[in-house]
């Protein structure tokens, strides 16, 4: 068994996946009297499961010709790829129909199975490293191509051949931490602000055509998860796949005939967002709100954000976020609900035992979109939002929903399970589709028993069995409305 895989199983635990956009310059380190390879690029990409790398640019100190799919075995960080595809490409990767002094390698990228747990925590051949110090992922600073020549196989690199009896291919080993880029977010604006003495990272999206679309547009909100913190937008951007957000699946909900999409805005706390304000964890108490050093700074964040574009539309502004995230929404929602219009927290950690009758009563009558999987043993549904819905609906909530999954099986890699904490993939795969029957939900409320916040009962309507009633997260996400 890979063990790093089985030290990411135990470091990941507790905290979620994620990763800088501007790649560095190739360090060219060329061999006297030889031609060969001495540079290359990783292309970083985000998928359900986190970061992977689906291509890789090498660069040659002249014209490489002679080369097919089977030519070239690959390794990254000491695992073996599957080469999916080899063609000559310019400096940027973009493929050229002649001979060049650049070859680009596209590659498999999957998810990883522990095989000891039966399920998914990350990809094969991660660029990150969790920091189990800080409890958040950051990139390697080692990440290691190893570029073969297949026995029997050859290739040139201008005049010179290698292999089939000629010279000797020498195995190329070059950091690719030194250089990557990351494309799919090098169309977000990234920014900071600081307020109270704290320094939130800021990426946004602009839909193209937005500002000159028929009216004024809605704003999506994205808190990440605990391993997502830090300085780096982009380890909240991959991380989950939040880049989702942007592509055509999601935001042909925001769009109509007048309005040309969604303002997508991710926010990235140093640490996390549940710190107490000295690093650690606000959710080992009992009776009180949970509160949270970040609660001032992001409030800012956000309006500082709307205020300074008039575009948005502010009867249409929507937050959610995942685990950390989940919790800092329902934070946001308890502390400064008036400001926003709906709510969608997904594995969210805010503790029902900490939830007062008056904070309930204080939020009845917002518009909530919860997301949870069964399985989750990160975040105990049954302590947090389980608990939580029944009571809102007992309160005589109207417009709260239930999403509530058995299992995590994403679409990137659809024959694996991940970890049930993983319930974001759900979201930004747009498989929420179903919900609960909430009338059943008040009904049943007279035969659950609540314990120091936690649902003990098990034969109960609010389990995965009972979910199944159409519902689209999304769709009713972009419907909701202040006025």
């Amino acid at each position: 068994m890979n063990a790093k895989l089985i030290l990411k199983a135990v470091l990941y635990a507790t905290a979620l996946f994620s990763v800088c956009v501007e790649g560095k310059v190739i360090r060219k380190c060329i061999p006297k009297g030889t031609k060969s390879a001495f540079g290359a690029q990783m292309i970083v990409q985000g998928y359900e499961w986190g970061p992977a790398v689906p291509k890789i640019i090498v660069e040659f100190q002249d014209k490489v010709s002679g080369f097919d799919i089977d030519t070239f075995a690959v390794k990254t960080d000491h695992v073996e790829r599957e080469i999916i595809d080899v063609y000559n490409t310019d400096a940027n990767g973009k493929k050229q129909k002649g001979a060049s002094k650049y070859v680009g390698l596209e590659l498999t990228v999957k998810a990883s199975v522990i095989s000891s747990l039966g399920f998914s925590m990350g990809g094969e051949a991660s660029p990150f490293t969790y920091d189990m110090n800080t409890g958040r992922n950051s990139w390697s600073t080692n990440y290691e191509l190893d570029l073969d020549l297949k026995e029997g196989k050859s290739f040139k690199v201008g005049k010179l051949e290698y292999g089939a009896n000629k010279k000797i291919w020498k195995t190329f080993k070059y950091n690719l931490a030194d250089n990557y880029v990351v494309p799919e977010t090098k169309e977000w604006k990234k920014d900071s602000f600081t307020a109270h003495s704290i320094t939130l990272q800021r990426a946004s999206f602009t839909p193209k055509g937005v500002e000159k679309d028929g009216g004024k547009n809605p704003l999506v909100i994205w808190l990440h998860g605990a391993g997502e913190g830090g300085r780096d937008i982009d380890i909240t951007l991959l991380g989950n796949e939040v880049t989702a957000l942007a592509k055509e699946e999601i935001q042909k909900y925001f769009i109509s005939d007048d309005l040309k999409g969604a303002y997508v805005l991710a926010v990235q706390t140093p640490t996390m967002w549940m710190d107490r304000g000295n690093s650690t964890y606000n959710s080992d108490i009992s009776g009180k709100r949970q509160t949270s050093i970040y609660d001032a700074v992001l409030f800012e964040a956000i309006k500082d954000y709307v205020a300074n574009n008039s575009d948005i539309d502010t009867n249409r502004i929507y937050v959610g976020g995942c685990s950390n995230g989940g919790y800092m929404t329902m934070n946001m929602m308890f502390e400064h609900g008036d400001f926003f219009t709906a709510f969608y927290p997904i594995c969210e950690a805010y503790m029902d035992r900490n939830i007062s009758e008056d904070m309930i009563e204080g939020v009845k009558d917002y518009n909530i979109w919860f997301l949870h999987s069964e399985d989750d043993t990160t975040v105990d549904p049954l302590a947090t939002s389980i608990s939580t819905y029944y009571r809102l609906m007992n309160a005589g909530a109207k417009n709260v929903h239930y999403t509530l999954t058995d299992h995590v099986i994403g679409t990137d890699d659809p024959e694996v399970q991940y970890m049930g904490h993983y319930s974001w993939v759900y979201a930004f795969n747009d498989q929420v589709k179903n919900q609960f029957d909430n009338t059943k939900v008040v009904a049943d409320f007279e035969n659950i028993t609540i314990k120091d916040g936690k649902v003990i009962t098990t034969d109960n309507y609010v389990t995965n069995a009972n979910c199944n009633k159409d519902g689209n997260m999304w769709s009713w996400l972009a419907s909701q409305r202040k006025n």
